[in-house]
């Protein structure tokens, strides 16, 4: 863990360092009153208040609308990765069609069609449910990922020997048994480091959803920047870069260690 630790000591400072630099460029003596503004700002860029009352906005709705998606994505994504590795050629072949069309779609099309296809609200069983612009950024952002939640799951079940479900064949497992009791427990170490990775880019798409009118971080920075003037937007976009990097950077680490454990242990 110490090489791990040192990269994540050097990317931070470095990229603080520089990012610093950028500001002084560009603002030179104002530096510090920009930094000042900046400060003031800060509750309402990460929690959408501006004085952190509640948490529905800013960069905290980007970190609200990256877990729902994994969610969603994790569980659909499990289910279409079991479809292409399935023996019936009935549920591949269309699995396969399904994992192809999601991972080629961009994601800025496929937000844009959440956001004009689905409805604003959706009457069920007498109860109206409304599909507000964070839930149909939520459910643009699953639905790319879902595929690449598929594509990792197949790699590491893919992974096991096929010597594993030979010998639970042996003592009498069915297919989904083996699946469930021996494959999977078996290739979670070798997805996990995938799939932290799947997270980092997810939540790197979310600053897409400022398309949608969700209230993310890039929203309100643009309202800030309406409000306070255009003198202060490199600055606000410069934090809200260096936001986003001290969020993905230890995802990154973390990932690193976790597959260099992988390949000791293999």
């Amino acid at each position: 863990m110490n090489s791990e630790l040192k990269a994540f000591t050097f990317g931070v400072v470095g990229v603080t360092l520089v990012l610093s630099a950028i500001l002084v460029t560009v603002y030179g003596a104002e530096t510090g009153r920009v930094v000042q503004a900046l400060a003031v700002r800060t509750p309402l860029l990460l929690s959408g208040s501006p004085d952190f009352s509640r948490f529905e906005g800013g960069f905290a709705a980007n970190i609200i609308i990256s877990l729902w998606a994994m969610l969603i994505a994790g569980i659909t994504g499990v289910a279409l990765g079991i479809g292409l590795i399935a023996q019936s050629a009935a549920v591949r072949t269309p699995s396969v069609l399904v994992m192809n069309i999601l991972r080629n779609s961009p994601w800025l099309v496929v937000l844009y069609a959440m956001l004009y296809l689905l409805p604003f609200e959706v009457d069920l069983f007498g109860t109206t449910f409304f599909l507000s612009p964070l839930v149909k950024s939520v459910i643009g952002l699953a639905l790319p990922v879902t595929a690449n939640i598929a594509e990792v799951f197949r790699g590491g079940v893919e992974a096991i020997p096929s010597g594993q479900w030979e010998s639970a064949r042996s003592l009498g497992y069915r297919r989904l048994q083996i699946l469930r009791h021996v494959v999977v427990p078996q290739a979670i170490p070798f997805m996990t480091p995938n799939l932290m990775t799947t997270y980092a880019m997810l939540f790197i798409g979310t600053s897409l959803v400022v398309v949608t009118g969700a209230a993310d971080v890039l929203s309100v920075a643009r309202t800030v920047i309406a409000s306070d003037g255009a003198h202060y937007a490199t600055a606000i976009y410069l934090y809200v870069l260096f936001l986003f990097f001290i969020f993905c950077f230890p995802i990154a680490i973390l990932t690193r260690w976790l597959e260099r454990r992988v390949r000791v242990r293999q």
